[in-house]
């Protein structure tokens, strides 16, 4: 018996750390922060390497994604994935560098099938003629749990008054 307890609770402590690994909120914090790697585009980085993110962008976003921004109205509305796609393509070509560094999240909730995920983020897009972005700002991602995992369905932003 003096054997099979240090066995038990190793198992235990595993199954925590699985289940806690798993949960949405966890899956949730990692999506987005997969998703802020993969908008950071640093300077000095080839073309081709940048544009390998279309790839990653591609198996986190819905089929049709909202945007809603304060600051860039443009980026208001309904778009679907390829659109999507094609955006980030032409800022891969265009920018100079983009920044999205992670604050801290405010909230992150879920009730198994959807959640919102709420942070704070240091955002720079720079292009060769302007900055479409320097600043803190308060995001919220809505993600829905589909056939291809957690998605990403909407994307609200505002900038954060210092």
């Amino acid at each position: 018996m003096k054997r099979l307890a240090p066995l038990i609770v190793i198992l235990a402590l595993l199954a925590a750390i699985g289940f806690w690994w798993f949960s949405p909120i966890q899956v949730l914090k990692r999506r987005t922060e997969n998703l802020l790697q993969t908008l950071t585009l640093k300077s000095g980085t080839g073309k081709s390497m940048r544009q390998m993110g279309v790839y990653s962008l591609s198996s986190i976003l819905a089929d049709d994604v909202e945007l809603k921004s304060s600051s860039i109205t443009e980026a208001n509305g309904f778009f679907p994935r390829s659109e999507m796609e094609s955006a980030y393509s032409w800022l891969c070509e265009q920018a100079s560098q983009s920044r999205f560094e992670l604050v801290k999240f405010k909230s992150v909730k879920s009730d198994g099938q959807t959640g919102d995920v709420t942070f704070l983020v240091k955002s720079l897009v720079e292009l060769p003629e302007r900055r479409l972005a320097d600043g803190v700002y308060q995001v919220t991602f809505h993600w829905r749990h589909g056939d291809g995992g957690w998605l990403l369905d909407r994307a609200e932003w505002q900038e954060e008054k210092p």
